[in-house]
């Protein structure tokens, strides 16, 4: 056994035979000479208590300082400098060898934000409050502590204060973000809705940034072996609308080996949740600093699909998995009066059916999702005088039904007003 370096810098080292693609210890090395650098840790959990619960954290890009024997982890994500680096972490040393340290991480990561990672300035605000408030973990027990590639996977089994199970997921790796990704600036929501990074301080102003996927790469998202073999097809023709959108083949789809589930860190799982689990949803881990998506976890709950015969069960499944496909690309929801410019809102299941069926044919992609992700992405023109009206979830007066539903009412169909069936 030798020791490899799996870290860009020569950061995180673990025992491992020649080939492997990841170990699992108790504890985490690192080298002396990496304090200081810069890494991005991105935080996921599972709630297990009373049906099943999925979340992100706001991701940060961190960095390591040694006091005696501990390190401290601070949040470098502030890159204006307005204020001071925020300790989130007090890891102890449990070992040191001439240029390494062995470090606690299951000890010193003992609380976890409640803060999303994905966000926007309808709920959150464009000037960041430095607000930070957390729940703490108890009775931790470790996992599993693995390398995949770059990037340290940890991940942790807690309970909450008040009894919650709870299973933590962290992703550590150097911070090299792509110097060819083009930040997309968003100035505001009154047009068209992405999620964004939390507010930054650049060159005397507040910017926040979309969250979305590099395209210099294909988009790679990967089916559960649970989805079954009736319903894989429609599901890859929800996929691919959003190859529709771009113009271009953006997006892929490939089978995910039969033991990766989501969350992953090496996949954009489309997990298929089994009753008591998660509804139909999906989440984005990205570059706070700027935008890039670089995990995405959907989950599809098969009961939110309609009872009856496979033909309309598969088109209702287009719909949903284009939904949620959506927002994992970066889009908010559009909730504006209209008629049907958009799978990111809400319908009756008529017209739920009817945008299933088009997909399945290769009908062309709605005008708002069309018009939206190639100016984003692509930086293409908007026609503001042609582009469909837009509203979002927590904008004043912006619901889809007269009572806002939760994301697996509106997947349903059930509720819909007159002029939405």
């Amino acid at each position: 056994m030798r020791l490899l370096y799996l870290l860009a810098a020569g950061i995180l080292v673990a025992a491992l035979p020649p080939g492997s693609h990841a170990v699992t210890a108790q504890l985490a090395t690192l080298e002396k000479s990496a304090l200081g650098d810069r890494f991005l840790l991105q935080i996921s959990y599972e709630q297990k208590n009373s049906g099943q619960a999925f979340k992100t954290t706001r991701s940060r890009v961190v960095t390591f300082r040694r006091e005696g024997s501990v390190l401290h982890m601070l949040d470098m994500s502030n890159t204006g400098g307005r204020a001071p680096a925020h300790l989130l972490a007090t890891i102890p040393i449990r070992s040191e060898a001439g240029d390494t340290l062995d470090v606690d991480l299951n000890e010193g990561f003992n609380t976890v934000s409640l803060a999303e990672d994905r966000t926007g300035e309808d709920y959150y605000g464009r000037v960041d409050r430095h607000d930070d408030e957390r729940f703490r973990l108890v009775d931790r027990t470790v996992v599993s502590l693995a390398y995949h590639d770059a990037t340290l996977v940890f991940d942790q089994k807690a309970r909450t204060d008040d009894g919650q199970r709870i299973v933590v997921h962290y992703y550590l790796s150097p911070y090299h973000p792509r110097p060819d990704f083009q930040p997309f600036e968003m100035t505001s929501l009154r047009r068209f809705g992405f999620y964004e990074t939390y507010p930054q301080w650049r060159s005397g102003r507040w910017v926040l940034y979309a969250m979305k996927f590099d395209v210099h790469e294909p988009i790679v998202f990967a089916l559960s072996s649970a989805i079954p073999a009736r319903y894989r097809a429609a599901v890859r023709d929800g996929v691919f609308y959003w190859n529709q959108a771009f113009g271009r083949s953006i997006l892929r789809v490939i089978d995910a080996p039969p033991n990766v589930r989501a969350p992953s860190p090496d996949y954009n799982v489309i997990q298929w949740a089994t009753s008591g689990e998660y509804g139909s949803t999906s989440y984005i881990q990205s570059d706070p600093l700027r935008g890039q998506i670089l995990h995405a976890h959907i989950f599809i709950l098969p009961e939110m699909m309609m009872d009856g015969d496979l033909e309309p069960q598969n088109d209702h499944l287009r719909y949903i998995v284009a939904h949620e496909v959506g927002h994992a690309l970066g889009l908010r929801h559009n909730f504006a009066p209209t008629e049907p410019v958009t799978v990111m809102d809400y319908f009756g299941l008529p017209q739920m059916l009817q945008i299933g069926r088009g997909i399945g044919v290769g009908a062309p992609a709605l005008p708002y999702d069309t018009a939206v992700v190639q100016h984003v992405y692509f930086g293409a023109p908007l026609d503001v005088d042609r582009l469909p009206p837009f509203c979002t979830d927590s904008q004043d007066g912006c619901m889809p039904f007269r009572v806002a539903p939760k994301e697996s009412e509106g997947m349903r169909g059930g509720g819909a007003p007159a002029d939405r069936k």
